[in-house]
């Protein structure tokens, strides 16, 4: 009997769920780690909507690498597809760590 199938077939309800989820949500997903910030502000232009009040809504990325934080503005095309992105990297890691916490538990009992 093929030894992973057997495997498989020995993982919890929950914990197959967990798995079928991750392999669902990683087949041609985009992920991406940060916090996204909505800004608003002012070209400077003297006629702009913006010398009235209405500014103008950015989107930013941020991320902190090795240490430091860099950002970078999402073009307005992209917005919706970079939150889905952001949205689907959280729900990955919380996903994983559901899993790892039943590999854990597994682990715990064997050694009893």
């Amino acid at each position: 009997m093929n030894h992973s199938l057997n495997r498989r077939t020995n993982l919890s309800a929950v914990e197959r769920n967990f798995r079928s989820r991750i392999a669902q949500l990683s087949s041609g997903q985009w992920f991406l780690r940060g916090t996204l910030s909505e800004r608003s502000g002012t070209c400077g232009k003297a006629n702009c909507r913006c010398a009235r009040g209405e500014l103008h809504k950015s989107l930013y990325l941020v991320q902190s690498q090795a240490g430091k934080f860099r950002q970078i503005c999402v073009p307005k095309a992209w917005q919706q597809r970079i939150r889905q992105a952001v949205n689907n990297y959280r729900l990955m890691q919380k996903l994983i760590e559901e899993v790892s916490e039943l590999e854990w538990k597994r682990l715990q009992e064997k050694k009893r």
